[in-house]
C-alpha cells in the first residue's frame, strides 16, 4: 500500500524559500554572498514507499498533520524573548509558520520509545537520511521514480506546460551581483550576524578521499537507539535519551578540566562577551574544547550508528562547551553562513548533535530554546538532562542554495545564578560531504578509525 507520496515537500521547499528570499531582501543587505540559485535545474524525487522497514515500534500520532510540512495549526508570536535579542531575525512570515507541525503532548511526556515508521519516513524524504537507527542492508535501495524541480514549478507543473516566464529571475534578485547597498543603512548586518552565530568565515580546504566504512570500525555492531522523544515535527527535533552513560558524560568533561598534555590535548577556546549592537547580536559566553576525534571514540560512534552512516568523515571537530553560571548562547542559527568556499569544504550543515553532560533544573536554567517552535506556550524549551542527546537539521530540509532553516532559530538560556553546577555539553555537527578538520593541530578521521572500532569490538563484546 502507499504510504506517502510528497509533493506537500515540494510546497514546504517553495515556502522555505520565499521566506528565505524576505529576510535578504528586508535585510536591505548585498554583502553576504549566495550562489545563484539554479534550482529550476533541480531534480527532485517523489518517494512512494511500499515497504516499512522491519523491526519498528508504534510510535506517536502527530496531530492536525496532513502531509509533509502542512498543518492547520498556526503558531503564535514567541513569547519570553529572552534579552530582546532575537529583534536581530525577523518574524517568520506566515506562509512559513503554516509549515510549522507541532509534537502530541505525549509524545514529549510519556515513556520514551523508538520513532514511528512516518518519522523515519521524514527522517529520509525531507533531510536525506534514509537508514537513520538502522544501516541500509544489501538489498534495501528500490527504484523510486523522478521529476523535474524545474517542471514542478512551472505554470503548469509539467513538460508540456512550461512557464512562460522563467522562474530563473529569482537568481537576479539572490546573486549580490545584481545589486547593491546603497544610502549606508544596515546591508552587512545579516552576514556578520550569521557569521558571528557560526563562528566567523574559516577557509577550509577538503578533500575527495574516503576513509574506512563501517564494516572497518564496526559501527553497524552497535545496537539500535530505542528511546526517542519527539519535541517537534516539521522541523524535526529529536531528544535520544540515554544517548551517552553516566560514566561517558562524566570521562568527556574531565578531558577538558582535565586535559592531557601532548599531540593529543585538546585545543581550548575562550568565547567573547559581546556588546549588543547590530552587528553583534549572536552573544556567546562560554569555554569550548575541540578535540582529536580519536579521543572521543564514544561519541563519534554513536553519533554515525545514530544517522546510519558508514563512517565518521563527515562530521566536523567534536567539541565540549562549559557554560558556567550567567554564562548563555543568545538567539542564533547552527546552519553556515554561504561563501565561495562552503561547497569546498564539506557543504552545509545537515544536522545538529548536542549531548548533555549534566544535570539542570528548571530553575538553574540552561534550557535549550527554538524561538518559533512552542506555539503558545513560548520557545521550545529543552532542559538539560545528564546523557540525553538533542538532534535537529539546521539546513533547510535539502533545499539548494537556502543555507539555513530559519524555524530553526535557537538560543542556550543562561545558567542560573544560584545554579549549582556548570552547563557542559558535547555538540558535533554533520556535513553534505566528507569534512576536513583544521583543530587541534594534526586531527584527522583516519587517525581515528582504530579507537573507534576498539570501542565499538567492547560494545559488541559485553552485548553478546
Amino acid at each position: 500500500s502507499v504510504q506517502y507520496i510528497t509533493p506537500y515537500q515540494i510546497s514546504r521547499k517553495m515556502q522555505l524559500r520565499s521566506a528565505y528570499l524576505l529576510l535578504i531582501l528586508s535585510s536591505q543587505t548585498s554583502a553576504f554572498t549566495t550562489p545563484s540559485p539554479s534550482f529550476v535545474r533541480t531534480q527532485v524525487t517523489l518517494f512512494v514507499k511500499t515497504k516499512k522497514k522491519a523491526g519498528k515500534k508504534k510510535g506517536i500520532v502527530i496531530k492536525n498533520s496532513s502531509g509533509f510540512g502542512q498543518s492547520k495549526a498556526t503558531a503564535s508570536k514567541p513569547k519570553n524573548q529572552q534579552d530582546n535579542d532575537f529583534s536581530a531575525f525577523p518574524a517568520l512570515e506566515d506562509s512559513v509558520q503554516g509549515t510549522l507541525v507541532p509534537a502530541e503532548g505525549s509524545s514529549k511526556e510519556g515513556p520514551a520509545s523508538d520513532l514511528s515508521n512516518e518519522m523515519y519516513q521524514r527522517l529520509g524524504e525531507i533531510y536525506g537520511f534514509k537508514s537513520f537507527n538502522y544501516l541500509l542492508q544489501e538489498g534495501d535501495k528500490e527504484e523510486t521514480p523522478s521529476v523535474s524541480f524545474g517542471d514542478l514549478l512551472s505554470t503548469g507543473g509539467t513538460k508540456g506546460n512550461p512557464s512562460p516566464a522563467p522562474i530563473s529571475d529569482l537568481s537576479d534578485l539572490l546573486n549580490p551581483s545584481s545589486s547593491s547597498n546603497t544610502g549606508g543603512g544596515n546591508g552587512g548586518n545579516l552576514a556578520d550576524l550569521i557569521a558571528s552565530a557560526t563562528g566567523g568565515t574559516v577557509e577550509k580546504s577538503s578533500s575527495s578521499k574516503a576513509i574506512a566504512a563501517s564494516t572497518d570500525m564496526k559501527i553497524d555492531s552497535l545496537p539500535a537507539f530505542e528511546k526517542f522523544r519527539v519535541l517537534h515535527v516539521d522541523p524535526m527535533v529529536l531528544l535520544v535519551e540515554d544517548f551517552f552513560t553516566a560514566e561517558e558524560c562524566d570521562k568527556y568533561i574531565a578531558l577538558s578540566e582535565n586535559p592531557s598534555k601532548g599531540p593529543d590535548a585538546p585545543m581550548q577556546s575562550r568565547s567573547k562577551t559581546v556588546g549588543k549592537d547590530a552587528l553583534a547580536k549572536a552573544q556567546r559566553t562560554s569555554t569550548t574544547w575541540f578535540h582529536h576525534y580519536k579521543t572521543l571514540p564514544e561519541l563519534m560512534a554513536k553519533a554515525s550508528r545514530l544517522f546510519g552512516l558508514d563512517g565518521i568523515n563527515r562530521w566536523e571537530e567534536p567539541q565540549t562547551v562549559r557554560y558556567r553560571r550567567n554564562e548563555k548562547f543568545t538567539w542564533h542559527l547552527d546552519a553556515l553562513a554561504p561563501s565561495n568556499s562552503l561547497e569546498e569544504s564539506g557543504g552545509q550543515r545537515l544536522a545538529t548533535l548536542l549531548v548533555y553532560l549534566t544535570d539542570l533544573t528548571e530553575e538553574e536554567g540552561g534550557a535549550t530554546m527554538f524561538r518559533d517552535l512552542g506555539g503558545s506556550d513560548g520557545p521550545l524549551r529543552v532542559r538539560p538532562k545528564k546523557g540525553s542527546a538533542l538532534l535537529f537539521f539546521p539546513a533547510a530540509g535539502g533545499i539548494p542554495n537556502v543555507p539555513f532553516d530559519i524555524r530553526t532559530l535557537h538560543c542556550g538560556e543562561a545558567v542560573a545564578e544560584h545554579s549549582q553546577q556548570d552547563k557542559w555539553i558535547s555538540q558535533l555537527w554533520l556535513r553534505q560531504r566528507k569534512y576536513t578538520p583544521t583543530a587541534p593541530a594534526g586531527n584527522s578521521h583516519a587517525a581515528a578509525v582504530e579507537t573507534v572500532a576498539a570501542y565499538c569490538s567492547l560494545e559488541q563484546n559485553q552485548n553478546e
